[in-house]
């Protein structure tokens, strides 16, 4: 990804966040309505998503934005740099009762479906992670999530290989605080 990419993003979600803070409900209406436009690029989501995309056309990045700009709507919560989707599951397994020595099937069942997602069902598998996340009140990181979902469809699936890593070997880099794996 290139500077100008990661430098176009974070302006994105600066606009996104000052929507937010300015609780422009109309703003993040229109941004939602992206979910229900068949092509995910909602007319009412234009002024507030256009402006932040390159001169050239590319579909892939556009629905790219606007899904982005819909998700954020869903749950506009500060707070989570550094907190990928790996992460977020992690920690919500993590809040269960009962499963904070292990994962919560539900949940592992969710996150491995995501990460199997073709760019196609993406979209919706991300809804549900988000509303999760928002119900748990966890926060997410924006930026690298929109980094996230321009890179889904790479061949190498670094990006699900990276979120695998977020939520797997988070248990196993966890201190234990108990001292009971002490050798």
């Amino acid at each position: 990804m290139t500077e100008a990419t990661r430098t176009r993003g974070a302006g994105f979600i600066a606009h996104l966040r000052k929507l937010a803070d300015e609780d422009d409900r109309a703003a993040l209406a229109a941004l939602r309505a992206s979910f229900r436009d068949p092509n995910a690029m909602a007319a009412a989501a234009c002024p507030y998503v256009v402006p932040f995309l390159p001169a050239e056309e590319n579909l892939r990045r556009d629905q790219a934005y606007f899904l982005v700009a819909a998700l954020f709507a869903i749950h506009p919560d500060a707070g989570g740099d550094g907190v990928s989707l790996g992460h977020a599951f992690r920690a919500i397994n993590d809040q269960q009762e009962g499963f904070s020595k292990g994962d919560n099937e539900s949940l592992r069942g969710r996150f491995v479906a995501l990460l199997d997602a073709d760019a196609e069902d993406l979209p919706e598998h991300l809804r549900h992670a988000v509303s999760l996340a928002r119900a748990r009140q966890q926060p997410l990181d924006w930026e690298r999530l929109l980094r996230d979902v321009l890179d889904w469809g790479h061949p190498s699936r670094h990006v699900q290989r990276r979120l695998a890593r977020d939520f797997w070997r988070a248990t196993q880099d966890a201190p234990d605080p108990q001292g009971e794996n002490a050798q």
